[in-house]
């Protein structure tokens, strides 16, 4: 027969309870990652003005495309600055690259964008031409900075883009 002490030390193991926590943090990050990324999807480029699916199946032939347009017209963008909370008109001119005499008939697609997100995105079409250039507006920037502005124009058979950049400021 073994007797007892009467004082015997227990020995306590937390090993398994750091496991339990362990694997049930693992499962609260995953679950967070996933939030986080379902809240805050991917924002496409929008160069094209087209859905990513769209650009990437027929992007042989909207460089095709682009470099055709370049050889027969020349965009020019002559607004760089823009004051902030003050409606602006965006003017934006197309030339002939065979005798530089300006484009009248065109059909222009312009969105204005934030390079960092499409929240702030606004497109239209032009309001009207006064001798060769096109006007769109007027917008009102709310947000100092960088703004790009993106344009799809046709012109008949030729179909081009042009992206420039705009900075508001007070």
């Amino acid at each position: 027969m073994q007797a007892t002490t009467p004082k015997q030390k227990k020995e306590l193991n937390f090993w398994p309870h750091a496991i339990v926590g362990a694997i049930i943090f693992i499962f609260v990050a995953c679950g967070w990652t996933v939030k986080i990324a379902l809240d805050n999807p991917v924002e496409f480029d929008q160069a094209y003005l087209s859905k990513y699916d769209h650009v990437d199946g027929n992007i042989n032939e909207l460089r095709a495309n682009q470099k055709v347009f370049d050889g027969h017209f020349e965009v020019k963008h002559p607004l760089m600055r823009v004051e902030m909370d003050k409606e602006t008109r965006i003017p934006l001119q197309v030339l002939r690259k065979a005798n530089g005499l300006p484009v009248e008939e065109a059909h222009i697609t312009l969105l204005l964008t934030r390079p960092d997100t499409n929240a702030f995105n606004q497109e239209m079409q032009a309001t009207m031409a006064e001798d060769g250039t096109f006007f769109f507006g007027p917008v009102v920037l709310d947000k100092p900075g960088r703004w790009q502005v993106l344009t799809k124009i046709q012109i008949g058979e030729f179909e081009g883009f042009a992206t420039y950049e705009v900075f508001a400021s007070k």
